[in-house]
Protein backbone atom coordinates (compact mmCIF):
# COMPACT_ATOMS: atom_id res chain seq x y z
CA UNK A 1 0.00 0.00 0.00
CA UNK A 2 2.61 2.66 1.09
CA UNK A 3 4.58 1.83 -2.47
CA UNK A 4 1.55 2.58 -4.32
CA UNK A 5 1.02 5.88 -2.64
CA UNK A 6 4.68 6.81 -3.05
CA UNK A 7 4.05 5.89 -6.60
CA UNK A 8 1.45 7.82 -7.19
CA UNK A 9 3.23 10.60 -5.28
CA UNK A 10 6.17 10.40 -7.58
CA UNK A 11 3.90 10.30 -10.69
CA UNK A 12 1.50 13.04 -9.81
CA UNK A 13 2.91 15.55 -7.26
CA UNK A 14 5.14 17.46 -10.27
CA UNK A 15 1.54 17.78 -12.31
CA UNK A 16 0.33 19.11 -8.95
CA UNK A 17 3.01 21.97 -9.49
CA UNK A 18 2.32 22.46 -13.00
CA UNK A 19 -1.55 22.89 -12.32
CA UNK A 20 -1.82 24.37 -9.12
CA UNK A 21 -0.64 27.86 -10.77
CA UNK A 22 -3.07 27.46 -13.33
CA UNK A 23 -6.24 27.26 -11.18
CA UNK A 24 -5.76 31.50 -10.52
CA UNK A 25 -6.00 31.95 -13.88
CA UNK A 26 -9.11 29.71 -14.31
CA UNK A 27 -11.22 31.05 -11.24
CA UNK A 28 -11.91 33.99 -12.24
CA UNK A 29 -13.40 32.80 -15.70
CA UNK A 30 -15.52 30.55 -14.11
CA UNK A 31 -18.46 33.17 -13.27
CA UNK A 32 -17.99 34.35 -16.55
CA UNK A 33 -18.66 31.55 -18.33
CA UNK A 34 -21.30 30.07 -15.75
CA UNK A 35 -24.32 32.11 -16.77
CA UNK A 36 -23.37 31.28 -20.47
CA UNK A 37 -23.90 27.60 -19.20
CA UNK A 38 -27.78 27.45 -19.87
CA UNK A 39 -27.47 28.90 -23.62
CA UNK A 40 -24.68 26.62 -24.60
CA UNK A 41 -25.80 23.52 -23.42
CA UNK A 42 -28.93 23.08 -25.44
CA UNK A 43 -26.87 23.35 -28.48
CA UNK A 44 -24.17 20.36 -27.18
CA UNK A 45 -26.47 17.82 -28.87
CA UNK A 46 -26.23 19.83 -32.70
CA UNK A 47 -22.05 20.85 -31.89
CA UNK A 48 -20.88 17.53 -31.26
CA UNK A 49 -21.45 15.52 -34.40
CA UNK A 50 -19.57 18.63 -36.24
CA UNK A 51 -16.92 18.07 -34.16
CA UNK A 52 -15.54 14.75 -36.19
CA UNK A 53 -15.48 16.32 -38.86
CA UNK A 54 -13.82 19.85 -38.05
CA UNK A 55 -10.61 18.17 -36.08
CA UNK A 56 -9.15 16.94 -39.44
CA UNK A 57 -9.24 20.66 -40.63
CA UNK A 58 -6.80 21.51 -37.44
CA UNK A 59 -3.89 20.51 -39.23
CA UNK A 60 -4.54 22.68 -42.14
CA UNK A 61 -6.26 25.70 -40.39
CA UNK A 62 -3.54 25.78 -37.50
CA UNK A 63 -0.74 27.59 -39.20
CA UNK A 64 -3.59 30.08 -40.62
CA UNK A 65 -4.03 31.27 -36.82
CA UNK A 66 -0.52 33.10 -37.50
CA UNK A 67 -1.86 35.17 -40.08
CA UNK A 68 -5.19 36.06 -39.16
CA UNK A 69 -4.53 37.23 -35.67
CA UNK A 70 -2.68 40.30 -36.66
CA UNK A 71 -5.99 40.96 -39.09
CA UNK A 72 -8.04 40.71 -36.53
CA UNK A 73 -6.79 44.38 -34.95
CA UNK A 74 -7.05 45.83 -38.10
CA UNK A 75 -11.18 44.81 -38.30
CA UNK A 76 -11.92 45.02 -35.04
CA UNK A 77 -12.41 49.29 -35.23
CA UNK A 78 -14.30 48.62 -38.54
CA UNK A 79 -17.07 46.50 -36.67
CA UNK A 80 -19.06 49.12 -35.22
CA UNK A 81 -19.44 50.86 -38.80
CA UNK A 82 -20.10 47.61 -40.50
CA UNK A 83 -22.64 45.88 -38.08
CA UNK A 84 -25.23 49.02 -39.18
CA UNK A 85 -24.60 48.07 -42.71
CA UNK A 86 -25.65 44.14 -42.12
CA UNK A 87 -29.42 44.87 -42.15
CA UNK A 88 -29.44 46.77 -44.72
CA UNK A 89 -27.11 44.46 -47.19
CA UNK A 90 -29.46 41.23 -45.64
CA UNK A 91 -32.67 42.06 -47.55
CA UNK A 92 -30.77 42.35 -50.54
CA UNK A 93 -28.89 39.12 -51.22
CA UNK A 94 -31.85 37.21 -51.51
CA UNK A 95 -32.48 39.42 -54.30
CA UNK A 96 -29.19 39.37 -55.64
CA UNK A 97 -29.61 35.62 -55.67
CA UNK A 98 -34.00 35.69 -57.51
CA UNK A 99 -31.34 38.11 -59.77
CA UNK A 100 -28.75 35.71 -60.57
CA UNK A 101 -30.96 32.22 -60.85
CA UNK A 102 -32.88 34.42 -63.53
CA UNK A 103 -29.88 35.54 -65.11
CA UNK A 104 -29.10 31.42 -65.82
CA UNK A 105 -32.28 30.85 -66.96
CA UNK A 106 -31.81 33.56 -69.91
CA UNK A 107 -28.41 32.58 -70.71
CA UNK A 108 -29.80 28.63 -70.58
CA UNK A 109 -32.90 29.68 -72.82
CA UNK A 110 -30.59 32.04 -75.06
CA UNK A 111 -28.12 28.58 -75.49
CA UNK A 112 -30.90 26.87 -76.46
Amino acid sequence: MRRIKKQFKLRFEPLNSEIAPLNSEVAPLNSEVAPLNPEVEPLNPEVEPLNSEVAPLNPEVAPLNSEVAPLNSEVAPLNPEVAPLNSEVAPLNSEVEFLRLNYESLQMTNDK
